[in-house]
């Protein structure tokens, strides 16, 4: 081993300081390296370089390679459904060259709907994109078919690929997202046997699978989830028990929401004749542990306040229906026309919308002058675009935020004010955002796309590549719809 630390001696101190010499090799190496030294053709560097690979080769030889037995691949399973038409396979490539998820999105439902195939050759490069965009691991599983679930046994990332067709087996065999995408579907259709598999493979589940289990539930909470959540709440993993709290806050009969009710009905006494008084009760410690803060951020509210409001937030609207005797547009009124209780208005629009609850939302919108954003979701699909058209120039760039998660393509009159909105803005609502809303965006925008303009002359050019860029995404967008003509 001295020869080989000669040369590494030397490739850190450099050729022109130390070189080794013939008597730094002993045995079979010293004849060749005296003929390497020897030769007055080459330089140092060239004979450094020479001896490396001399001694190198020296230590490489006779080395034995390690045997190890590797079980042969398994061979694909023959695939039963036939692969997309050639039409199909053009208009993916388009949509991969635009880069537009949503539209991708529509292609793979437009395969899974039709029990068609994703072609072998396409297939890698959906199976990293669907391991990049989780919202497009089941289509790309359901698409890629026996192939898909083949080539996840050669590569970690795509080990979400494995085909499972009933819930059932989605929950016992499928990967993380599939099995969470089977709980939120049994979780409609039978919520008692999706409570069940909860309780049995809880306590074999990690804490990140946990949490997504947990989250996955969320949107349809109910009582009958409440014991077993109460059980968990001693749960090690604090991630975990962060979740199971969440969720018991959004459970009106849970020991967590009584506890708030009781101090905010305690709290507001309503005394009819008077007028109502506000005072806030003796707290014990465990509503502070339950994420209530103590301290108030804003000078002008005082730290009384600021907690009930944080408690009336998180109390179910129908519980103040029952405790004054009103309909719920008479207790949104009964607040705001006390003065003593407006500043907790805003806590009662947070608790319509942490209980999703629709009666008040429907109140809040009809007898207000102004936007509450937060409550647009909560509205029937025809109303929240005609809420957005109503008062969007009220708050323009809220409503383009909000109509971004709707479900539906926006209708003409609020797309046109949208875009127009956006030529305002280019450089935020760009090609990318373009890219992420397309499925939104009717396409019969584009008879007046043209019509729409940047109102400053510095901006014209960039806008002018949005809309042309828009335009595209337009025309494979008709492209992906025409499919399910064919």
């Amino acid at each position: 081993m001295d020869h080989w630390n000669h040369i590494v001696n030397t490739a850190l101190l450099g050729t022109s300081r130390k070189m080794p010499g013939t008597q730094d090799f002993q045995g079979s190496l010293q004849e060749p390296a005296q003929l390497i030294l020897a030769n007055q053709d080459s330089d140092k560097e060239e004979q450094f370089l020479q001896l490396t690979a001399l001694t190198y080769g020296f230590h490489q030889s006779g080395a034995q390679p390690i045997l190890a037995e590797v079980a042969p691949a398994p061979e694909c399973k023959q695939e039963v459904r036939q692969y997309c038409s050639n039409t199909a396979i053009s208009v993916l490539k388009q949509v991969l060259e635009i880069d537009s998820i949503p539209l991708l999105q529509s292609w793979l439902e437009y395969c899974a709907f039709h029990q068609l195939l994703i072609p072998p050759a396409m297939l890698p490069t959906l199976l990293d994109k669907a391991w990049k965009y989780k919202t497009l691991r089941t289509l790309t599983a359901t698409a890629g078919g026996h192939r898909a679930e083949w080539l996840g046994l050669f590569n970690n990332d795509w080990n979400f690929s494995k085909v499972v067709e009933t819930p059932t087996d989605k929950w016992q065999n499928g990967a993380t997202a599939q099995r969470v995408e089977a709980l939120k579907e049994l979780r409609i259709a039978d919520p008692v046997t999706a409570l069940s598999w909860l309780q049995e493979t809880w306590s074999k589940e990690g804490a990140s699978v946990k949490t997504e289990l947990l989250a996955a539930i969320e949107p349809t909470i109910q009582a009958n989830d409440q014991e077993w959540l109460e059980s968990l709440t001693n749960e090690r993993s604090k991630q975990v028990k962060d979740g199971v709290l969440r969720l018991l806050k959004k459970l009106p009969s849970s020991t967590i929401h009584q506890k708030y009710w009781q101090i905010a009905a305690e709290a507001i006494q309503p005394r009819f004749l008077l007028g109502p008084t506000v005072a806030l009760p003796h707290i014990d410690e465990s509503i502070f542990q339950s994420g209530i803060d103590k301290l108030s951020n804003d000078k002008k509210i005082s730290d009384e306040t600021y907690i009930l409001s944080q408690i009336i937030a998180l109390v179910h609207p129908s519980n103040w229906e029952t405790q004054l005797d009103k309909s719920p547009g008479e207790v949104i009124s009964f607040f705001q026309k006390h003065k003593s209780l407006q500043a907790f208005v805003p806590s009662l629009i947070q608790a319509t919308i942490w209980f999703q609850y629709q009666p008040w939302a429907k109140e809040l919108m009809q007898q207000s002058q102004s936007l509450y954003i937060e409550i647009i979701p909560l509205l029937p699909e025809y109303q929240q675009q005609e809420v957005c058209e109503q008062f969007f120039e009220q708050q323009s760039e809220a409503i383009v935020k909000c109509a971004g998660g709707f479900k539906e393509e926006w209708n003409l009159a609020l797309a046109k004010k949208i875009l127009t909105f956006a030529a305002t803005q280019p450089y935020v609502y760009n090609q990318t955002y373009m890219n992420n809303t397309i499925h939104l965006i009717p396409v019969s925008i584009a008879d007046t796309l043209d019509d729409i303009q940047a109102p400053d002359n510095w901006q014209t050019g960039y806008w002018s590549n949005i809309k042309s860029h828009l335009h595209r995404l337009i025309q494979v967008k008709k492209q992906v719809l025409s499919l399910s003509s064919i």
